[in-house]
């Protein structure tokens, strides 16, 4: 699917990641609003509806579903990110797709494993290019921004491949996406693990694999496929990294040192490097910057805001250096 131009169902941290780094011009937002009986935003010229957010509420599946509906009779291809309602189980949605000829793509793929499984098979003889797995504390701790930063700034010096958990890596220039939740449990890692792979034979010296919520995260939120530490530790353990960048929404150092101390136990390697998001902490440049310096100094560890730019150009030089050992 090529999409030009798009209006957005929800201003969230998924379209937040749109506006940053996807290709594609946004030119508005809105779904079905049951107060209103109407469409929000059918004014706006784009040839995509894409549905930004991934947990709904029950409240929410008529809205969704209503909101594909209106979208497709209007004549729009849709890209889905919701997680557990994808339009390929609806039948009344298939047939309106065939009927008005739109293009569909649902995010979530319980049988992507069977797309990832030969690659899977493949790389037990071995992965080539080295792999750096972005970890997190917890959710929105800038994990995909991370790895996108990252992305960019590496590029400069390697060869580098991707490999994206979050419904927007297909529209952000990622070379692999899988969205774990929603594939069976007994093949996640090896589903990661294949994507790695299949990315590992376009010869690439470095492939960036982002994760998902963090090792503590509450795996019992019932119904909402979120999975929690369940989702983080699979994708941990499948893409087999040789180093490790954990993404944090905290500055207490004692947790974040919790999180470094299961993250190394649990994969035998080093968390190399720190971020930050600053986004909910009110203070000034300085004052964040001489933070991140005692965090960093405290643990011994490289930390750095990467949207703010903060300590950017020591974090990825430390990154180089240690890549550049090993190749």
């Amino acid at each position: 699917m090529i999409i030009k131009a798009a209006k957005l169902s929800h201003k969230n941290k998924v379209s937040d990641g749109l506006e940053k780094f996807a290709n594609i011009s946004i030119t508005g937002y809105g779904c079905i609003d049951h107060d209103r009986n109407s469409s929000l935003g059918d004014n706006y010229n784009y040839d995509t509806f894409i549905w930004t957010k991934e947990i709904l509420e029950p409240s929410e599946v008529e809205i969704w579903k209503e909101t594909i509906i209106h979208e497709m009779k209007k004549g729009k291809n849709i890209y889905n990110m919701a997680r557990l309602y994808r339009i390929n189980d609806y039948r009344e949605l298939l047939h309106i797709a065939k009927r008005y000829n739109i293009e569909f793509f649902d995010c979530s793929n319980p049988n992507s494993f069977d797309d990832f499984k030969k690659y899977a098979e493949m790389g037990i003889n071995g992965i080539k290019s080295k792999v750096i797995t972005i970890m997190g504390t917890s959710r929105r701790s800038g994990k995909f921004t991370t790895s996108m930063v990252l992305k960019r700034e590496l590029e400069k010096y390697f060869e580098i491949g991707t490999v994206g958990t979050e419904p927007q890596a297909k529209l952000c220039g990622i070379d692999e996406m899988v969205i774990p939740q929603l594939i069976p449990t007994c093949h996640v890692a090896s589903t990661i693990f294949g994507a790695v792979k299949k990315v590992d034979l376009k010869n690439k010296d470095l492939i960036i694999v982002s994760g998902q919520t963090g090792i503590f995260s509450n795996p019992l939120e019932v119904g909402t496929g979120r999975g929690g530490g369940v989702i983080s530790l699979s994708i941990l353990l499948g893409s087999k990294p040789d180093y490790i960048i954990l993404a944090s929404n905290t500055v207490d150092i004692e947790d974040i040192k919790r999180n470094i101390n299961i993250i190394e136990l649990l994969s035998g390697k080093k968390v190399i490097g720190i971020t930050i998001n600053s986004k909910n902490l009110n203070l000034n440049e300085k004052d964040f910057k001489d933070l991140l310096n005692d965090i960093s100094y405290k643990l011994n560890i490289p930390v750095a805001d990467v949207v703010k730019g903060i300590n950017l150009d020591e974090f990825i030089d430390n990154i180089v250096e240690n890549i550049k050992k090993y190749l």
